[in-house]
């Protein structure tokens, strides 16, 4: 008895699923209905047609990266001192020479002074005796004095040039470390880290600050090998940033030649002008190169094609009330609109039935709908 009930329930269960899918197949064909003829009419939806139509299309290759600040750096102490003045805070913006904080250098200006008293100290040496010098070659040419006095003589004079060259390399070194002391900004841009607070000590190559010029900023793009061929500096860029609806454009300014290690894709570099300041550094992008692009074309959904993989794709167009095969020559396909373009074969405003829709044959007699077609 149980056996028997167990028979049945799969009996039912399968009728279930083979129902269910005839009731699929029934939606996905148009209806029929007999002419006076005795041949059967094929009633199309309005889900069923879609119309030739002119766009501007795209042909583009995906990609996703992160926002980078085109110039960047991390200033450090290039000399030691305790930090006296910071005169700024991260996110604030600073203008190329711009003083960014002071180190005390009290020290620094003592031995500016000092060396510029040794150079003047040298000079003065050096003056006479070149002096001397001069007085003793008169003396030497008129054999007053022997070779050997006057070898001395100039050899005096070359070592007090040597002198005063050596405390000027000195003095030129003091004042580099007394300008060191002051920390100024490279060029224009944004502070966007801190490490330093007045009364903090630091010492030579201590990080101080991290400054970004974010008027230009680059995307670095991982392309596939095999799409890499395709892509070319100058071409133009579209990308959103994660959790905007914005859209922003870009453009290729540089290709790695040399493929990553592991994955052998391309970074192919998209330059974005930010003079708006509307990106930030470090945000996450998904956009697309745009490899080609026409403008206006005449074009179909893709959907539409029948065969388009093969050499010769086709359509199903609707002629009167007949269904008529028409082969078609296909030229920028857009996957982000998800149309393609109709070289030749179709006419603007011509009506073509979705590959999708089953049932209906080259010659076949079709009802179309009572609305515009897509």
């Amino acid at each position: 008895m149980q056996t028997g009930l167990l028979s049945s329930r799969r009996w039912m269960a399968g009728t279930g699923w083979l129902l269910g899918g005839l009731a699929a197949l029934a939606l996905a064909a148009p209806t029929s209905a007999p002419t006076a003829a005795g041949h059967p009419v094929l009633k199309l939806s309005v889900q069923d047609v879609v119309q030739v139509q002119r766009t501007t299309l795209a042909d583009s290759l995906p990609f996703t990266g992160t926002l980078q600040a085109l110039r960047a750096t991390t200033l450090a102490a290039r000399t030691e001192g305790v930090a006296v003045e910071v005169r700024v805070r991260e996110g604030e913006s600073v203008q190329a020479g711009q003083v960014l904080a002071r180190l005390e250098a009290t020290d620094l200006q003592e031995r500016v002074n000092e060396q510029t008293a040794l150079v003047a100290t040298e000079r003065a040496r050096l003056a006479l005796t070149r002096k001397k010098l001069d007085k003793q070659r008169e003396l030497y040419a008129q054999n007053f004095i022997s070779k050997l006095a006057f070898d001395e003589l100039e050899s005096n004079f070359l070592v007090s040039q040597a002198q005063l060259q050596a405390q000027e390399a000195q003095l030129a070194r003091a004042r580099k470390a007394l300008n060191d002391a002051t920390i100024r900004a490279p060029f224009a841009g944004v502070i966007y880290e801190k490490a330093i607070n007045p009364g903090q000590r630091v010492a030579v190559n201590n990080k101080l600050f991290a400054l970004a010029d974010l008027s230009t900023l680059e995307i670095a793009a991982s392309v596939p090998s095999r799409q890499i061929g395709r892509v070319a500096i100058g071409q133009a860029a579209q990308f959103g940033v994660e959790g905007g609806q914005a859209r922003f454009a870009g453009q290729v300014v540089r290709i790695n030649p040399v493929a990553l290690a592991g994955t052998r894709s391309f970074n192919v570099f998209v330059a974005v002008d930010n003079r708006q300041g509307q990106l930030r550094g470090g945000q996450f992008v998904k956009g697309a190169l745009v490899l080609r692009q026409a403008s206006q074309v005449l074009s179909l959904p893709i959907p539409a094609l029948r065969d388009s993989a093969s050499a010769q794709p086709w359509v199903l167009k609707l002629v009167g009330q007949k269904a008529v095969r028409q082969p078609v020559q296909l030229g920028v396909q857009d996957e982000r609109a998800n149309r393609v373009e109709i070289r030749s074969g179709l006419k603007d405003g011509e009506q073509v039935l979705l590959a999708g829709v089953l049932g209906v044959q080259d010659g076949d007699t079709v009802a179309l709908p009572t609305v515009p077609a897509r």
